[in-house]
C-alpha cells in the first residue's frame, strides 16, 4: 500500500477552515469541492494513458490521452458525494458508480445499503472518494468489493486520516494494488472512532442532520 499525504500550503489553508466548527455548509461544501480537486491532482498522478497523434495549427505531434477503459469514480454515500464534482471536473472522461455504506455507531463495523457499480471491473483503475478515514471499516470494505468485482487497481482519496485506521486498511488489503491521497494524517481516533482533531461528522457538515 501507497501512502501520499499532499503537503501543500492552499490544502493546509482549506483544511484549516474545514476544521473550524464555526463554518457553514455552504462554505464547507464549496470548500471540500475545491480541496478535492486538489487532492485528485495528487490522486490521478498514476492514471493510465495511451500515446495519440493530433493535429495543431501548425504540426502533428505526439501527446497522449486517457486510455480505455475509462477510470471509474466511486463516492461512498453520503459523504463522499461533495467530493465527486471536484474529481469529475479534473476528470471528466471517467465514469461513476456508487456504494452506500454507514457505520453503525456501536460496533463502528460497516454496512453496505446500496451499489450501482459495473458487474464487471476487469482491468479497471477506481478511485474511492471517502472525506474521512477513521477505523478503515467502509474503505476496506468497499476496495474489497472492487476488487471482488475485478478491478486491478484502487486509489483512495481522502481528506482526513487517523493512523489506526491507516494501519487497518494496510494489514487487510497487503498485496493489494492501493493507493492512498490524503489531505493530512491527523493524532488518534477517540474512544467513538471519531478522528482528533479532525472536523466532526463530513456528512452532517456537507447537507445537516437527517
Amino acid at each position: 500500500m501507497r501512502v501520499h499525504v499532499a503537503d501543500h500550503p492552499l490544502i493546509t489553508h482549506k483544511l484549516t477552515v474545514l476544521r473550524d466548527k464555526r463554518t457553514p455548509s455552504p462554505i464547507f461544501r464549496s470548500l471540500v469541492e475545491e480541496l478535492m480537486t486538489l487532492l485528485a491532482y495528487e490522486g490521478t498522478r498514476g492514471v493510465r494513458v495511451e500515446e495519440v497523434t493530433v493535429q495543431t495549427p501548425v504540426a502533428t505531434t505526439r501527446g497522449v490521452q486517457i486510455s480505455n477503459p475509462k477510470p471509474l469514480v466511486v463516492p461512498i454515500l453520503r459523504a463522499g458525494l461533495g467530493m465527486l464534482e471536484g474529481m469529475v471536473k479534473l476528470l471528466p472522461t471517467a465514469e461513476v458508480g456508487f456504494l452506500g455504506m454507514a457505520r453503525n455507531e456501536e460496533t463502528l463495523e460497516p454496512t453496505t445499503y446500496a451499489e450501482r457499480l459495473p458487474d464487471d471491473l476487469s482491468d479497471r483503475q477506481c478511485f474511492v472518494l471517502d472525506p474521512m478515514l477513521a477505523t478503515g471499516g467502509s474503505l476496506i470494505a468497499a476496495i474489497q468489493f472492487l476488487f471482488d468485482r475485478g478491478a486491478v487497481d484502487v486509489t483512495a482519496i481522502c481528506i482526513l486520516a487517523a493512523p489506526e485506521g491507516l494501519a487497518a486498511v494496510e494489514k487487510a488489503l497487503e498485496g493489494r494494488e492501493v493507493t492512498i491521497v490524503l489531505g493530512a494524517v491527523d493524532d488518534h481516533l477517540d474512544e467513538h472512532g471519531y478522528i482528533v482533531p479532525g472536523l466532526g461528522d463530513a456528512g452532517d457538515r456537507l447537507y445537516g442532520l437527517v
